[in-house]
């Protein structure tokens, strides 16, 4: 015997006790190694009840003053009194506090703790926590504890998907002791320590992703969007940089309410972003001819041998295509008609130069109507719908059959590269937190080449004159950092029976820059029928800005992009506040801020309070000033012209599209009361 001490007199006295040595399970990571999901150690209240809890010295070990104890907790918990109350008047044991009283953090434990109230216990517990609050929440997932297992097991999204590498394995710890817990020297003890779970670092960059989570908050607001969803991709590697939706929820409040991971599980009708496969096709064949001319009025649709032809008389018509809102261009090149997005150039190739087969191979060789299989990732396959001669027309401009948007990531790797299709991806690698070896390391995967080299080039040029072009419909997403390449598409929302005739689908791929594309965005959202849709731009073209800043992309003759960084800016309210404090969280977040009125005090703003914002954005505040003083507009965008003339109460003429160059009325000058602004505007200022 080790302690020359005999212990057989307490053998009758020993207890075997076995301890869960918990496994933590592994982080996950943006790219850049922010943590996006990790363990934390939280606490529960319990407060004890009973009066049949009493210390051996006397003192009460229950809540004797309820009153004052749910006076004492409601400000900690940040409940009522009243509904503190509910839970200590109830005739148990032991009560917990519902939501509020788990949780909790250690430095509320403290705070309570240090109130010295009789009755109060904690019980600790792991929690997953969500640092960054709603953040690719659909595609990242959550996971929860399972008692049953003692440990937190991923439910939805990554979290499930990579559960296997994340969870880790539990240990236990063996002993002996006395009644009184000593463990002597001689007593059995054993340890099997827990195996921790492995790191998973994303694709994901968390200052895109942020700003892709902004700009659905702007879509909402500016063009009323009731569904958001995007995201970003480096062409060449299938790097995914941003995913996500809106609306959305915060993983540690579990404010879900629709558990659809709409990239990848909701299957839509594209629009016109499918009349870039289908000129591609077109072009790869080399059936396509751009300055051919094509009837941009409207297409009369007949059926020979079961496939869609051209005819003339309304006798042999079985449906006529029109362009959106039934407009008529006349006749239009068919390279012009891509940049107007027409329908009828679609239904002329479709029925006199293109056949129909052949393009059905080509949305094969893009991988559209079949799983992109990328990641674990539950995705539905979209249907195609091409059996019916109008079915095989109306595919072709984007209507009927429907795809995904992880597909269309994947396709347009294709026309934005040299031919080259690569799948997308968003697991970057997976890591032993102890050993630090790397268990996974992905690799891009080429899918195919379903398109030439020269097939992509000629589809960039086209998308290029898209944005460039004063007739294009991707005009309006110009930005001043870089040229981008563009096709836009509006879609009709199906519904049951039919489509909607309120509500649209707005969508665009573009890549940057325009002369080599390196990172790729699709942007979409759902919102009332609007001719604006793709003028009214500004939630997108942040997007757009905050990807050619990440990567300092920038072109030769344009102007340099400012070397300060952009960040993301929730406002507070400034109503009723003066104008100095405006001033001063301008200066601190280096805010461009318009002041509207000659007075000390703001008594309106925009965009109002809680609105995250980017830092290059303009915040206007109205003072109570009545004096009106002119601001000097140049290089105001449309909507800011639009806001500045409503806070000031200023009637204002637009003319033109784009930034403004030039303002009737001077800056400085004073504003009568029945003085008209005109603005003009211009795409290159």
């Amino acid at each position: 015997m080790h302690s020359n001490t005999d212990i057989t007199h307490y053998a009758n006295g020993i207890y075997t006790h076995k301890e869960v040595l918990r496994a933590s399970r592994g982080q996950i990571l943006d790219r850049n190694g922010v943590v996006i999901a990790q363990d934390v150690v939280s606490y529960t209240l319990i407060a004890v009840l009973s009066d049949t809890r009493v210390f051996g010295d006397g003192r009460p070990g229950y809540v004797v003053d309820k009153e004052a104890t749910a006076a004492a907790l409601s400000p900690m918990l940040g409940m009522s009194e009243s509904a503190i109350m509910e839970y200590l008047q109830r005739q148990v044991y032991q009560t917990q506090f519902g939501t509020r009283g788990r949780g909790l953090s250690l430095s509320v434990r403290q705070r309570i703790e240090a109130l010295e109230l009789p009755g109060l216990l904690f019980e600790e517990t792991v929690i997953r926590n969500y640092p960054l609050g709603v953040f690719s929440s659909h595609l990242i997932g959550f996971s929860q504890y399972e008692d049953s297992i003692a440990q937190l097991v991923g439910k939805m999204g990554i979290e499930s998907a990579f559960n296997d590498y994340l969870i880790g394995i539990n240990g236990y710890k063996e002993y002996q002791s006395d009644i009184s817990g000593y463990i002597y020297r001689d007593m059995y003890q054993y340890e099997e320590p827990a195996v921790h779970g492995n790191h998973v670092t994303l694709t994901i960059d968390r200052g895109i992703q942020e700003s892709l989570e902004m700009a659905f908050e702007m879509s909402a607001s500016i063009n009323g969007a009731v569904l958001s969803f995007g995201s970003v991709m480096e062409i060449s590697t299938g790097k995914i940089l941003a995913w996500g939706q809106s609306p959305s929820f915060d993983p540690n409040q579990m404010n879900i309410s629709d558990y659809t991971n709409i990239g990848a599980q909701m299957a839509f009708e594209p629009g016109s972003t499918m009349k870039t496969f289908t000129y591609a096709a077109a072009i790869d064949t080399g059936v396509y001819d751009g300055q051919a001319l094509s009837n941009g009025n409207f297409f009369r649709m007949g059926i020979k041998d079961g496939l869609p032809v051209m005819v003339s008389e309304p006798s042999q018509t079985f449906s006529i295509i029109r362009n959106a809102n039934r407009r008529e261009y006349g006749l239009v090149s068919y390279d012009e008609s891509f940049m107007r997005s027409l329908n009828t150039a679609i239904a002329e190739l479709l029925s006199s130069r293109l056949k129909p087969s052949v393009f059905e191979s080509y949305l094969d060789r893009f991988g559209f109507f079949k799983p992109v299989s990328t990641d674990k990732i539950l995705e539905t396959s979209g249907n195609k719908v091409f059996r019916y001669p109008i079915e095989m027309v109306t595919t072709g401009y984007g209507q009927g059959s429907t795809v995904t948007m992880l597909q269309m990531l994947q396709a347009h790797s294709a026309i934005f590269s040299d031919g080259t299709m690569v799948k997308p991806y968003v697991v970057e690698q997976i890591t032993d937190p102890v050993s630090k070896q790397v268990l996974y390391q992905a690799n891009t995967t080429v899918i195919s080449n379903p398109i030439k080299p020269s097939t992509a080039f000629a589809m960039q040029d086209l998308m290029i004159r898209t944005v460039s072009d004063q007739i294009g419909t991707a005009r309006f997403y110009q930005i001043p950092e870089v040229a981008i390449m563009a096709k836009t598409g509006t879609a009709q929302l199906a519904e049951e029976g039919g489509y909607s005739s309120t509500m649209n689908l707005h969508s665009i791929a573009a890549a940057m820059p325009a002369d080599n594309p390196k990172y790729m965005v699709f942007y979409a959202f759902v919102s009332p029928v609007s001719n604006r849709a793709h003028v009214d731009t500004d939630a997108t073209k942040s997007l757009f800005r905050k990807v050619a800043m990440t990567f300092n992309l920038s072109d030769e003759g344009r102007d340099p992009i400012s070397e300060k960084e952009v960040t993301i800016v929730t406002l507070p309210s400034f109503i009723n506040r003066p104008v100095s404090d405006v001033l001063t969280f301008s200066n601190a977040h280096a805010t461009q801020t318009v002041v509207i009125g000659s007075g000390l005090t703001v008594i309106d703003q925009y965009p109002e309070s809680k609105i995250s914002v980017l830092s290059t954005q303009r915040l206007f505040v109205r003072t109570e000033g009545k004096q009106r003083v002119m601001n000097d507009l140049s290089g105001y965008s449309r909507k800011d012209v639009l806001v500045y003339a409503q806070l000031a109460g200023i009637d204002v003429q637009i003319e033109g599209e784009g930034y403004v160059i030039a303002q009737s009325i001077a800056p400085e000058t004073i504003v009568g009361d029945d003085d008209h602004l005109v603005v003009r505007l211009s795409l290159n200022p």
